[in-house]
């Protein structure tokens, strides 16, 4: 989002970014996860688990819920994968990982430039 003509785009058309990591750290990704840290938190956790129905929880999940529930629960996420607690798997990152993101872990951002009142259902859940 440094760039001007991004960030000037994003605006005028009124978008949605969700970015995995800071611009100076990486984003994770690791074999035990069969996804990187973002996509896991949104997929995994967000849609199948249903988590991230959270802001309401209403049997639905709509897209910016969605996007911050990934932007919430990747930190949460990443504290777990390097403590071990990962759903009971010992998952340890490689040295090449433990740049900055070893003293402050992974941290997506949510860049939301909508204008509407109105947001798109992900994903809408049976009783």
């Amino acid at each position: 989002m440094g760039s001007r003509g991004l960030g000037q785009l994003a605006y005028d058309k009124g978008m949605r970014i969700l970015t995995a990591s800071q611009a100076d750290d990486i984003a994770l990704e690791h074999d035990d996860l069969e996804h990187g840290l973002l996509t896991y938190s949104l997929i995994q956790d967000g849609i199948q688990a249903s988590k991230a129905d959270w802001k309401p929880k209403d049997l639905q999940i709509m897209l910016g819920e969605w996007l911050q529930y990934g932007e919430k629960r990747v930190p949460e996420l990443y504290a777990e994968v390097r403590n071990g607690n990962l759903k009971g798997k010992v998952i340890r990152l490689k040295e090449k990982e433990q740049g900055t993101s070893s003293r402050f872990g992974q941290q997506p951002s949510l860049f939301d430039f909508t204008k509407r009142k109105e947001d798109v259902v992900v994903v809408r859940m049976r009783q």
